[in-house]
């Protein structure tokens, strides 16, 4: 590897020229791929839902512990990605190869300790979670097995970060499209039994295991086994920053290099906990206002989450470039993709936001057809498609923290916005005020109003700068 593909696209000599296509061109298959990630999670929750209520609930039971462990995951990759874009920045081969190996490393214990850990509370976690008894068994089979996959998607979720932060977001886009697709083939092949399909004229057999819940978790399981594959073929293969051989010597784990990831990956760590938390909690109160305001609530935050996965594309591009610019010491590019990535990264999610806006009706129609949760449905994603960009330049902000080493701030901001201003106005809003899961919504704007604004000041005093781990 030389130090010329170690700073390869980003650093060009000419990069002050092509700043925004730089960031589109880094951004638009990170934004693909959470996309179709998305979607995939959507397609296999229908998938499941269609072979009955107890299906549903033997999955929904775990949804909450899959987001705790997939926590962990999440910020490890964040502290690598970190450590990966500054290497980068820097131009040291030996530098990136030792990150990238480290990083293998920990994403293996790691999904070792997850694994284990799944294995030893399957059974009584569903007891625990006060899952009803005829859900409870497939809930226990649902998550021993998906445990077998930990390994791999802790793996999955760190390489691909490297990628990102190396500069190739096309890599894990085209890796995750093949996983996902494979999870859909897996599932229809797996959870529904053996049956005759007519199309048109045309009458055919089409083999199934019919295997229910099961099917669904082996599926997954592996589609994890199949990306990590194929990421670590990529990893071999293509010409990219982190690139390794397979027959190279073997290294050490750097106590320096783990201690630097540590300082980033824990205050992300205790962030992730931070929104776990609270959303279980968030889920209490907001239960409490009966059947159809949880429904409505439900199906907003539901098509909400495909307004902000630009966000989240942007936020994966910003720690990218930010990283490789202080890595360079060029803070003055640094200062640059920061302005350029906040304005278009906003500029893209208003547009998408304001159709919604508009046909917030007709979305929610698509969902239920209760009258009643439809008319509640369209009050409540107006106003979350109204400030919809308030929550992502949170997001986008945070990945320039991570790519500056300034996560402190972004964990600060998270604890005082999810148990200061989130949960103490939506308590005002379902108690004192009663203004039901509009008042919601409206108190979760107010929050990310804040947060934006707490934003907007950091970033323009320059002390994410300053951070450098």
């Amino acid at each position: 590897m030389s130090s010329t593909a170690a700073r390869d696209p980003i650093l060009s000599p000419d990069i002050e020229q092509h700043i925004p296509g730089t960031i589109l061109r880094l951004a638009w298959p990170a934004i693909l791929e959470q996309f179709l990630v998305c979607m995939a999670t959507l397609i296999d929750t229908a998938m499941v839902g269609s072979i009955g209520a107890i299906a549903t609930a033997a999955v929904a039971v775990n949804i909450s512990s899959v987001w705790l462990i997939n926590g962990f995951s999440t910020a490890l990759s964040a502290g690598f990605s970190y450590l990966i874009s500054h290497a980068v920045g820097e131009g040291d081969p030996q530098k990136i190869r030792g990150i990238t190996c480290q990083a293998i490393t920990c994403s293996v214990v790691l999904g070792t300790l997850l694994s284990l850990g799944v294995e030893l509370v399957c059974h009584p976690l569903p007891h625990w979670l006060g899952a009803a008894p005829d859900v409870i068994p497939h809930a226990q089979q649902y998550m021993q097995i998906l445990g077998f996959g930990l390994i791999p998607q802790a793996f999955s979720v760190v390489v691909s970060a490297l990628f990102r932060s190396s500069g190739n977001t096309r890599i894990p886009l085209a890796a995750n499209l093949t996983s996902n697709f494979a999870n859909v083939i897996g599932n229809f092949l797996l959870i529904y039994p053996s049956r005759q399909m007519t199309v048109g004229s045309f009458r055919f057999f089409i083999p199934g295991a019919g295997l229910g819940v099961t099917g669904a978790a082996i599926s997954t399981a592996f589609s994890h086994f199949l990306l990590a594959l194929i990421l670590l073929y990529m990893l071999s293969a293509k010409d990219t920053p982190i690139r390794l051989s397979l027959l190279q010597s073997s290294y050490r784990v750097d106590k320096t290099t783990f201690l630097r990831m540590w300082k980033i990956s824990f205050p992300v760590l205790l962030e992730r906990l931070t929104l776990t938390s609270g959303q279980i909690a968030l889920t209490a109160m907001i239960s409490s206002l009966g059947t159809i305001s949880l429904a409505a609530h439900y199906l907003t935050n539901q098509t909400e989450g495909l307004l902000y996965l630009p966000a989240y594309g942007f936020s994966y591009t910003a720690t990218a470039l930010i990283g490789q610019s202080l890595g360079a010491k060029r803070t003055d590019l640094a200062d640059q993709f920061a302005f350029y990535i906040c304005l278009l990264g906003s500029a893209i999610i208003v547009t998408a936001c304001v159709p919604v806006f508009f046909l917030a009706g007709p979305i929610i129609s698509l969902f239920s057809n209760d009258p009643q949760v439809i008319a509640l449905g369209t009050q409540t994603l107006a106003i979350a498609s109204a400030t919809e960009l308030f929550f992502s330049f949170f997001v986008i902000t945070c990945g320039i923290c991570r790519g500056s080493g300034d996560v402190k701030f972004s964990l600060l901001i998270s604890i005082i916005g999810m148990w200061g201003f989130r949960i103490g106005l939506v308590w005002l809003a379902t108690r004192p005020l009663r203004a039901g899961v509009a008042g919601v919504w409206i108190a979760v704007a107010i929050d990310c109003a804040i947060r934006m604004v707490l934003c907007i000041w950091r970033l323009k005093s320059g002390k994410w700068k300053e951070h450098v781990v």
